[in-house]
């Protein structure tokens, strides 16, 4: 049987028992693909969580990466606005260039 239950970091989402869910699944994942976050439990303990992917407006190179499970998209986009922060220091590029260099020899 399928719950929607609140949670104090998302909100609202639906959760499921692992028997149910193998049961449902293709249901369970049309809601994940409309959006919604479905909570797994085993035995009602919480071991899991489906989350849709988004993926529509990354570069290719990112969405083989995600597939891999090498890296995790951001839950949200970061305002446009925000401004990355000037690295303090003022190393010239050259240098950073070199020690890159070096570094990567040694490995």
């Amino acid at each position: 049987m399928t719950n929607i239950v609140m949670s104090v970091i998302v909100g609202f989402m639906r959760t499921v028992n692992i028997s149910d869910l193998k049961a449902q699944l293709s249901a369970h994942i049309q809601w994940v693909r409309d959006g919604e976050e479905v909570l797994v439990c085993d035995r009602n303990q919480p071991v899991a969580r489906i989350v849709p992917c988004r993926v529509d407006d990354q570069p290719e190179r990112e969405r083989q990466l995600v597939a891999r499970g090498v890296l995790t998209p951001p839950l949200q986009q970061r305002s446009s606005a925000v401004a990355w922060p000037k690295p303090p220091g003022t190393i010239s590029d050259k240098v950073i260039e070199r020690l890159w260099r070096e570094e990567r020899e040694n490995r």
